[in-house]
């Protein structure tokens, strides 16, 4: 199982349902500049620093137009860790995200929780 996080534009969509579409539609397109120089490099660090043994660490980036979709492993290799439960990088991806599209216009969907942060309010 990964876990599976989106940033777009806040309000670009309604409601959670309505992410997956969203990203559909910007397939293609060149990826924003404000999210290229701020939230792609930003991923792409993290990447660059995982260290040989912790492959599993590394975080599988898509983007597109106003859109990037990031997956995570949810737990370390096993077989290093045999029966221990092992933390999942999930909360730490998702503190870099937020960190990283801070005082931008964009927000965050987190399909695990079915929820957007900054949380929207109307």
């Amino acid at each position: 199982m990964n876990y599976e996080f989106v940033v777009l534009p806040m309000g670009a969509v309604d409601s959670p349902a309505e992410v997956p579409a969203y990203v559909r539609t910007q397939a293609g397109q060149p990826v924003d500049e404000q999210l290229r120089r701020f939230v792609l490099s930003g991923l792409h660090l993290w990447n660059g620093r995982v260290p040989a043994a912790y492959r599993h660490a590394l975080l599988n980036v898509e983007a597109a137009g106003n859109s990037i979709r990031i997956t995570a492993a949810d737990r370390a290799d096993r077989r290093r860790h045999r029966g221990s439960a092992v933390d999942s990088a999930a909360t730490a991806v998702r503190g870099l995200i937020e960190s990283l599209i801070s005082g931008l216009a964009y927000q965050l969907y987190d399909a695990a929780d079915d929820t957007f942060w900054p949380e929207r309010t109307e």
